[in-house]
C-alpha cells in the first residue's frame, strides 16, 4: 500500500512528540514518588520530626492514589470532548497544546516545597499541593488521550499504524531512557552541594531543574507534533458523529475486545511499573550505590532502540501480536526472578534487567495496535467511531497503574524504612526489610503479570487478520471500497 504524501514528516513529527511525552510521563509516574519520599519532608533538611516526616508522606502518597481513582469516571468523558471537538487544527492538536502547555508548569510546582509552605504551613501544602496535581491530572489526560488518540487519524491500514506505532515507541523509550540515565547526574550537578554520597540524591534545586527540563522538551515535542503530523481523512473517518456521554461508556462498554485488552493491559501496566518505580530504590537502599543507576538509563536506551526495531520481524517470527506477547512476558517474568535473587552482584542484576525489560516496548506497541484496531471493531458493534474514547483506555490504564504504584512504593518506603536519611547501611541492619521491598518489587509483579497472560490469551481474539474481516465487514455496511479507506 503505498504510503500517504506527507508521511514521513508526520512520523519524524509524531515521534518527536512521543519523546517529550514519555520523558513527562515518566518524571511523574517514578520519580516524583523518590522527590516527595527523599526531599519534601526530610528531618534533617527541614527539621521537622520522623513521625511528622512519614505523616505527610503518608497522606501525599493516599491523595495521589485517590486522585487517579477519580480519573476512571474523568477520562472517559474526557475522550468524549476530544472525540466532539471541531477545528481547523483537527480535533486531538488543540488539546496536546493546551494539556502540554498547563501540565508543564503544573509538575514544575510539583518539584518544590511550594516557597516552603511544606515545612512552614504543611496542611495548607497538602491542600495546593492537591489541587496543582488534580489540574496536572486533568490537563495530562486531554493531551495523553489526544496524543495517542491521533494514530487511528494518522493511519487506516495495519502496516501504516505499524509504522507509526514503532516510530513512536522508539522516540517515547528513547524519552524515558534519557530521563533514568540523567536523572542521577542531573539532580546531583544542580544541586547546592554536588559532593553528594552515593546513596543520597541531590536536594530541592537539583530536582527543580530536573522538572523544568523535563517540562521544556515534553513542551517542544508537542509543539513539534502540533506543527508536523498530518491528519488522513476516510470514508470511515468521515462516518462520525457527536459522541454524548452515554455514548461515550456504550462505546466501551459494548467493545468487548477493548474491555478484555483492558483489563490484560492493565495487570500489565501495574506490575510494569510497580517495578520500575522501585529500581531507583534498590540501587540506593539495596544495592547502596544510586550512580550505577544511569546503566539503566544506557541498557534502556540500547534495548529500546534494538527491541522496537525488530518487532515487525518478531511479530512475522511468531506469527503474530497476540503469540508475541505471551511470549514476551514469559521472558520479563524470567528476568525477575534473576532480579530478585542477583542480591548485590551488578552483573546479575543488569542480566536480569536486560530480560524484564527487552521485551517491555515490543508489548506496548503489540497493545497499543490492538487497542488501535479496536476503533474499527467498535465502530461495526456501535455504529459510531469513537478515536478519543477507545484509546483513551490506555492512558487511563497507565495512570491507574502509576497512582497505584506511588500508593505502594510510597508506604512500602515507610514500612521498610527507606526514606528521607536511610542509607544502605540502615537498611542492611534489618534484613527482613529486604526481604518485604523484594517480595513487593518483584513477587507481585510476577503475580500480575502471569494473570495478564492468562486472561490476555483466552479472552483476546483481536489479531491481525480478525481485524481485516473487521474491515471488509465495515465497507460492505458503508457502501465503500477496502481500496477507498486505506488509500
Amino acid at each position: 500500500m503505498e504510503k500517504p504524501k506527507g508521511f514521513g514528516k508526520t512520523l519524524f513529527s509524531y515521534a518527536c512528540g512521543a519523546f517529550g511525552h514519555d520523558i513527562f510521563y515518566a518524571a511523574l509516574s517514578s520519580y516524583l514518588i523518590m522527590f516527595i519520599t527523599s526531599q519534601l519532608f526530610n528531618p534533617g533538611q527541614t527539621g521537622i520530626s520522623e513521625a511528622t516526616s512519614e505523616k505527610m508522606i503518608a497522606i501525599v502518597t493516599t491523595m495521589l492514589f485517590v486522585l487517579r481513582f477519580v480519573e476512571l469516571i474523568i477520562d472517559p468523558m474526557i475522550g468524549g470532548v476530544v472525540d466532539n471537538t471541531r477545528s481547523r487544527f483537527g480535533k486531538f492538536k488543540p488539546w496536546i497544546l493546551f494539556g502540554g502547555t498547563i501540565g508543564s508548569v503544573c509538575i514544575i510546582l510539583l518539584f518544590t516545597d511550594l516557597g516552603g509552605l511544606s515545612t512552614s504551613s504543611p496542611f495548607l501544602y497538602i491542600i495546593l499541593f492537591i489541587v496543582i496535581f488534580a489540574v496536572l491530572d486533568i490537563v495530562y489526560s486531554f493531551k495523553d488521550i489526544a496524543f495517542w488518540g491521533m494514530i487511528p487519524a494518522l493511519a487506516t491500514n495495519s502496516a501504516q499504524r505499524e509504522s507509526v506505532g514503532v516510530f513512536a515507541r522508539i522516540a517515547s523509550t528513547l524519552g524515558q531512557s534519557i530521563v533514568a540515565f540523567s536523572i542521577v547526574p542531573v539532580v546531583i550537578y544542580f544541586s547546592k552541594n554536588h559532593t553528594q554520597s552515593a546513596t543520597v540524591i541531590g536536594d530541592k534545586q537539583g530536582w527543580l531543574v530536573f522538572a523544568i527540563l523535563v517540562a521544556v522538551v515534553s513542551l517542544i515535542g508537542g509543539i513539534i507534533t502540533v506543527i508536523g503530523a498530518k491528519e488522513q481523512t476516510s470514508a470511515l473517518r468521515q462516518n462520525s458523529e457527536k459522541t454524548s456521554i452515554l455514548k461515550v461508556f456504550k462505546a466501551i462498554g459494548h467493545n468487548d475486545q477493548l474491555l478484555w485488552l483492558a483489563v490484560s493491559y492493565g495487570l500489565f501496566a501495574l506490575a510494569n511499573t510497580i517495578c520500575t518505580a522501585f529500581i531507583l530504590y534498590y540501587f540506593t537502599y539495596v544495592f547502596g550505590n544510586a550512580s550505577d543507576f544511569a546503566i539503566i538509563g544506557t541498557l534502556n536506551l540500547v534495548l529500546g532502540f534494538i527491541s522496537v526495531a525488530l518487532f515487525p520481524f518478531l511479530s512475522r517470527l511468531f506469527k503474530g501480536r497476540k503469540n508475541l506477547f505471551c511470549i514476551g512476558i514469559a521472558i520479563m517474568i524470567i528476568g525477575l526472578f534473576i532480579f530478585g535473587f542477583a542480591g548485590k552482584s551488578l552483573a546479575i542484576i543488569l542480566t536480569g534487567y536486560v530480560l524484564f525489560f527487552f521485551p517491555y516496548p515490543i508489548l506496548f506497541v503489540c497493545v497499543l495496535l490492538m487497542l488501535t484496531d479496536s476503533v474499527e471493531y467498535g465502530q461495526l458493534k456501535t455504529g459510531t467511531r469513537s478515536e478519543g474514547t477507545t484509546l483513551c483506555v490506555r492512558p487511563l490504564l497507565d495512570k491507574l497503574a502509576g497512582a497505584i504504584s506511588n500508593g505502594v512504593v510510597g508506604f512500602t518506603a515507610i514500612w521498610v524504612a527507606m526514606t528521607n536519611n536511610a542509607t544502605a547501611q540502615s537498611v542492611a541492619s534489618a534484613p527482613e526489610n529486604i526481604i518485604k521491598f523484594k517480595i513487593i518489587m518483584f513477587g507481585i509483579p510476577i503475580i500480575l503479570f502471569i494473570i495478564s497472560v492468562i486472561i490476555f490469551m483466552k479472552k483476546v481474539k483481536l489479531t491481525e487478520k480478525f481485524h481485516d474481516e473487521v474491515l471488509d465487514k465495515l465497507c460492505i455496511k458503508l457502501g465503500v471500497s477496502k481500496n477507498e479507506i486505506l488509500s
